[in-house]
């Protein structure tokens, strides 16, 4: 056996047969083209392989995103396609990979990462750490009889011109003027913005860009996957979805638990209809794993400072894997970490404290803390943060 390695440059088309031949055997699909920030060349070193027989058996990669949260801003580490050759599985090769993507992790001090799987898979990553939390967004299922609703009246909606740079320019701004959202770069966004099986359009008022919308129709990506801009402009964009891209199918509209125009459009005009975004076609249920819990308590505290404002009292947690000690001390509207050797230290896993701070998975057993520290922790948790459809690897 060789590795878990970096993954070579001489590797990469072996690589890539590798996971189509796995995942998408007898389809149309390549990896390389469904996720291409994962798979640039430039994020070579962050993809991991094991060899044996002289060919390369087991491959995992993670990439980093940074996260801009309400005024927190940090680096996740979002693990995409882990597989291992059918002739080679149950020896523990794509585990050996798994754990060396979280060395990496940790040694860039990447506090969280993020994974996409589905249930019977659970175990897998739990023997790693990670553990599945509770939905983390919404989806509202669209028709077109649901076009009567919205309003496309004011505005033209033309076609991205994905060669136009001040197109792509205005999208980059309406989306940055988001409060939650993935940074990116303008490389990520034209690569986001050229999925195969998608198109984005554009509101326009004259030759003023007022909102944008993705729209796709692969497995991976259905429906309305990202909007932003005015709401109007937005309304005006799913009208013509419903009017143009569907037929007698239904579709769906995918929005973060935090608020968002496109969020805020669909409840205002189809109340109280939306479900888990886990039900959603092509989404699957979201894992995390807290890579440092220290890592992940610095990097929030503009939440933490937030929630001063509405709880008081102070409380120890511990990671029973690492030993890391944080206490968090909430007094007179104010927040700070605290250093308190009386304290009581509630001591928990890490996949417990994955369920404390992002909200527990149905299947996940529920963490109980009692008295007054419960109360706090209830207090400033779950926490969330937003990932977009498009960012989905």
């Amino acid at each position: 056996m060789e590795g878990p390695r970096v993954c070579r440059l001489d590797e990469v088309e072996e690589v890539f047969e590798l996971i189509n031949g796995t995942f998408f055997e007898g389809g149309d699909r390549d990896v390389r083209n469904d996720y291409p920030l994962v798979y640039d060349p430039v994020m070579l070193k962050y993809r991991r392989v094991v060899k044996e027989d002289g060919k390369v058996v087991a491959h995992v990669p993670v990439a980093p995103r940074k996260i801009v949260a309400e005024g927190d801003q940090f680096t996740i580490g979002l693990i995409s396609a882990t597989l291992t050759h059918p002739d080679y599985r149950h020896r523990g090769f794509a585990t050996l990979c798994l754990r060396d993507c979280v060395r990496i992790m940790e040694e860039r001090e990447w506090p969280i990462s993020v994974l996409w799987t589905m249930e019977r898979t659970f175990p897998f990553y739990q023997n790693s750490g990670w553990e599945a939390v509770a939905s983390q967004g919404w989806v509202y299922k669209l028709s077109q009889e649901d076009m009567g609703l919205f309003d496309e009246s004011y505005f033209e909606v033309v076609d991205h011109d994905r060669g136009d740079s001040e197109q792509t320019r205005r999208i980059v701004e309406i989306h940055d003027s988001e409060a939650n959202r993935i940074e990116r770069s303008v490389a990520d966004y034209n690569a986001l913005l050229s999925l195969p099986k998608t198109k984005t359009m554009l509101a326009m008022k004259g030759k003023s860009i007022d909102a944008y919308l993705v729209f796709g129709w692969s497995s991976n990506k259905p429906g309305i996957i990202e909007a932003g801009g005015s709401l109007s402009g937005v309304s005006a964009l799913v009208c013509n979805v419903l009017k143009h891209e569907i037929r007698d199918a239904p579709t769906q509209a995918l929005v973060p638990l935090t608020e968002s125009v496109l969020g805020n459009l669909l409840e205002q005009k189809l109340p109280g209809t939306r479900r888990p975004i886990e039900e959603a076609s092509g989404v699957g249920q979201q894992m995390h794993r807290i890579n440092s819990l220290r890592g992940v308590l610095n990097q929030i505290q503009n939440h933490l400072h937030k929630r001063a404002g509405e709880v008081e009292g102070v409380v120890s947690l511990a990671c029973s894997e690492t030993g890391e000690v944080a206490t968090l001390r909430f007094e007179g509207g104010k927040f700070s970490f605290g250093e308190d050797g009386s304290l009581d230290k509630i001591v928990l896993t890490r996949r417990e404290l994955s369920s404390l701070i992002f909200g527990a998975h149905p299947s996940a057993h529920e963490v109980k803390v009692t008295g007054l520290s419960g109360k706090l922790l209830r207090g400033i948790f779950p926490y969330y943060f937003p990932i977009w459809e498009i960012d989905h690897c």
